[in-house]
């Protein structure tokens, strides 16, 4: 067991003890909080700093920055608020067991995906051969690099399914046909 093997499953153990103290709950809504919220903050903090600079007298860049950052802790705050509340609820129908059990699971998987993902990048190319060899002779580490590696393939193949595809051939163009 080298220093790779120990530092795998300190992540895995940290985020298992984090799924349980926080439970299934809080710990679904703020994973969908910080997805949410970065979604929204994406799609409308340009709009948000238009409608802010006329009120608050900001550089355009600033502006937009910030809005950005508005939006995201706003969403993250009323996930998080949201998760305590059913948390709270959880426990007065007698399933905080049940909900920290679920923690426990969803913990585990968060900590297994991040040691995946990160052992593949930590034998990809710009990373020494020296430490890729290192990573690669921990007793533990395969498993893991094996999923990551499909993990990043199967993102390369979903690049494929979101390009625009040509129509085929023979097909009606629906926005030139006249019914």
């Amino acid at each position: 067991m080298n220093l790779v093997d120990i530092l795998i499953w300190l992540i895995i153990t940290g985020f298992v003890v984090k799924g349980f103290s926080k439970g299934l709950v809080r710990q679904i809504c703020s994973l969908t909080g910080f997805l949410v919220g970065g979604w929204a903050a994406i799609k409308y903090h340009l709009y948000l700093a238009e409608a802010s600079r006329h009120v608050i007298q900001l550089p355009h860049y600033l502006a937009t920055i910030l809005s950005f950052i508005f939006i995201f802790l706003i969403t993250g705050v009323l996930f998080f608020l949201l998760g305590h509340f059913l948390t709270v609820m959880f426990r007065i129908v007698l399933l905080g067991g049940v909900n920290r059990l679920g923690g426990v699971a969803l913990g585990f998987l968060e900590g297994a995906f991040i040691v995946c993902i990160s052992l593949y990048m930590a034998t990809s190319k710009p990373v020494p051969d020296k430490f890729k060899g290192y990573v690669q002779r921990a007793k533990t580490a395969a498993p893991f690099l094996e999923a990551g590696k499909d993990i990043v393939t199967g993102w390369g193949g979903m690049h494929d399914l979101l390009k625009p595809q040509p129509p085929a051939k023979g097909a009606k163009n629906s926005s030139n046909s006249k019914d």
